[in-house]
């Protein structure tokens, strides 16, 4: 029965809409099409969940067993069953069997492809993980010194800010002195 969306089987098979059209595409999936909608059969992917083969749906034609009808010279009517074409019934069923259980077996590698595939587009390289670890390494190195000289121009400004401030207290206390002298010598001149 066809019951999903090709967006509930992306969810359900964790996979892109895109690849339930692929899979759609290679016969992995049975869908029909219901206006714009697309509907895919809900035992392929369960199928496709469990990991095991798409059963196909085979129509074997019944075959008939053929009598040969031989007249003898007393103009009786003998029915003889063909041995013939019971040998080929049996071999055409045989080959037909075979063909079903190779069909099953593509199809099941053909979803196995499908999710490696999957797996090897959506995993990163080895070349690129390499770079981007250097990145990271080369930035944290870049952090550190960074982080170092920082450090070495704080305390240099606080160094700067106590020299400054033992400065200023200085002036301040040679100014007072000096308001007080000439405090005195106005004092003393009056």
């Amino acid at each position: 029965m066809y019951k999903y969306t090709r967006q509930e089987v992306a969810e359900k098979l964790n996979i892109s809409t895109r690849s339930v059209d692929r899979y759609i595409k290679a016969w992995k999936l049975r869908a029909k099409k219901d206006g714009k909608v697309v509907y895919v059969k809900g035992s392929d992917v369960e199928a496709l969940l469990w990991g095991t083969s798409i059963k196909q749906e085979v129509i074997v034609p019944k075959t008939e067993t053929k009598s040969v009808h031989v007249e003898s010279s007393e103009s009786k009517s003998v029915s003889i069953p063909s041995e013939v074409n019971q040998t080929l019934d049996n071999i055409y069923g045989d080959l037909r069997t075979q063909i079903q259980e190779k069909d099953w077996k593509i199809q099941e590698l053909s979803v196995k492809l499908g999710k490696y595939e999957e797996v090897v587009k959506n995993s990163v390289s080895l070349i690129e993980f390499k770079k981007s670890q250097f990145l990271l390494d080369e930035s944290k190195t870049y952090l550190t010194n960074e982080v170092e000289d920082l450090k070495i121009e704080k305390e240099r400004l606080g160094g700067e800010l106590r020299s400054e401030k033992k400065t200023n207290l200085i002036l301040v206390v040679f100014v007072v002195i000096l308001i007080a002298v000439s405090a005195a010598i106005m004092y003393v001149n009056i």
